[in-house]
């Protein structure tokens, strides 16, 4: 049970949906659980009123959310919203109707991009004619089921959730479970808060600090808009040079387009990690100290180089 005294959480909504089983794992009662619609709302309700936050960062099968990477792309991450840990959870995927809809019937198919990308074999195989249809999570979707067919001006149309989500909603029947392309279906969530420093609720010990992510892009270009695009320093240092720029792995890079002008002028984001093995708690601090200091000196690189780069988060 909630505790009206406890931290509140932003999680994508409604109740039921991937994001909110995720943060109940990890979080259970020690937080208010507030739903937002859309990915872009959970990361704009992180705040001194919502100080945490979970947002799914990427799945196995159907690759990085990219409506995370464009509110990692904001002035805001950085500087009030920061990535403070990481939970992987495994994806079980199900197709859900009204009540005493059979499968000839459905016309529609509705979900997260990422669970339709998740089902893509099925739905190719079951429901070839059907339209698939892009919602913001898939708790909305089968919430959304229940209105569907005749006399709503909405066709027949079936949901991708989970077994959970469906249960929670009288008036859907599940017609197929475990849909996912593969049974290894995960998804990495982040956790997000309005402090680096700020402990995470739960009580949990948190483990010393050995990710980072960095976003790594240009200064704003200044030349004639009509210039052709040019090759970037600070961009082609970074990426042929990570080990040494950063003095640490590069466990993951993804990219995209920058908010400039500039074309193909791209963000890049960089999971860095620390990956020496365990040491005496006496030198813990010192290690994660060092290996702080040796991604700050890549920064200055960056910057050196003409680039602009920013801490994003650290766990």
């Amino acid at each position: 049970m909630e505790n009206s005294t406890s931290p509140r959480l932003a999680f994508l909504g409604p109740a039921g949906s991937y994001s909110h089983q995720c943060a109940i794992e990890r979080f259970d009662d020690s937080v208010q659980y507030v739903e937002q619609p859309n990915i872009s709302n959970v990361f704009n309700a992180v705040s001194a009123d919502i100080p945490f936050a979970v947002i799914p960062q990427e799945n196995s099968v159907h690759g990085t959310v990219n409506e995370t990477y464009e509110s990692f792309r904001s002035p805001q991450a950085g500087r009030s919203v920061f990535v403070r840990g990481e939970l992987t959870i495994a994806i079980r995927h199900c197709l859900v109707v009204r009540d005493g809809i059979k499968l000839e019937e459905v016309e529609r198919v509705m979900s997260h991009e990422q669970a339709l990308g998740q089902c893509s074999h099925f739905l190719s195989e079951h429901l070839p004619q059907a339209t698939r249809m892009k919602v913001p999570s898939t708790s909305a979707a089968a919430r959304a089921v229940l209105n569907c067919g005749p006399g709503t001006g909405e066709p027949e149309s079936a949901a991708i959730c989970s077994v959970p989500c469906a249960e929670s909603f009288d008036g859907l029947r599940i017609l197929f479970r475990d849909i996912q392309n593969t049974a290894t279906n995960l998804t990495r969530f982040l956790i997000l808060a309005n402090s680096m420093d700020t402990p995470l609720p739960g009580g949990k010990l948190e483990p010393r600090r050995q990710r980072a992510l960095v976003r790594v892009s240009n200064r704003l270009h200044q030349g004639r808009e009509d210039e052709p695009p040019f090759p970037s320093r600070a961009t082609r240092m970074v990426l042929s040079t990570l080990l040494t720029t950063f003095g640490c792995p590069a466990l993951r890079v993804d990219r995209k387009p920058s908010l400039n002008s500039v074309p193909f002028n791209d963000t890049y984001f960089l999971e860095l990690g620390d990956l020496t093995l365990p040491i005496s708690p006496t030198t813990e601090k010192l290690h994660e100290s060092e290996w702080l200091q040796r991604i700050k000196a890549g920064l200055d690189s960056v910057e050196a180089a003409g680039g602009e780069g920013v801490i994003l988060g650290l766990w």
